[in-house]
């Protein structure tokens, strides 16, 4: 087998890291202290009035009027309302079908729906009912 002789490994002057060590540094400076620049510009976020369709209307639904809220709600989502009473004589009914979830957070969930439905909400909620929303499939 043949032997290859080693390279000498040059020695790097005391000076050199000095002043490499010094460009880290105002790199490292001039980042902590400089504005992060701008973000880039993206598409303007329509208004909500202009998302929603024709003859239809938006409704914040606090989500304390939902029994069981759903976690992961997103834009453009579809559900349904099922307006149910615990008690001796337990009832579950329909209240609103086909909401389209316009925006939603862990207090409020705007939804697209029509003059009816915003009525039967309503009224499910002023005779007491839970709300249980149930997403449906997109598939």
């Amino acid at each position: 087998m043949r032997a290859f002789p080693a390279r000498a490994v040059a020695a790097v002057p005391r000076g050199v890291l000095a002043v490499a060590a010094v460009a880290l540094a105002a790199v490292a400076v001039a980042t902590a202290v400089l504005p992060a620049p701008p973000p880039a510009a993206s598409a303007p976020v329509a208004a909500l009035s202009e998302r929603l369709g024709p003859k239809t209307w938006a409704l914040a639904i606090p989500v304390g009027w939902l029994a069981a809220p759903i976690a992961g709600l997103r834009a453009d989502d579809v559900l349904d309302l099922v307006g149910t009473r615990p008690s001796e004589r337990a009832t579950a009914s329909d209240v609103a079908k086909g909401l389209r979830v316009m925006s939603a957070d862990e207090r409020t969930l705007v939804v697209e729906l029509t003059a009816e439905d915003a009525s039967a909400i309503a009224s499910a909620r002023a005779r007491g009912l839970s709300l249980i929303p149930i997403v449906r499939s997109t598939r």
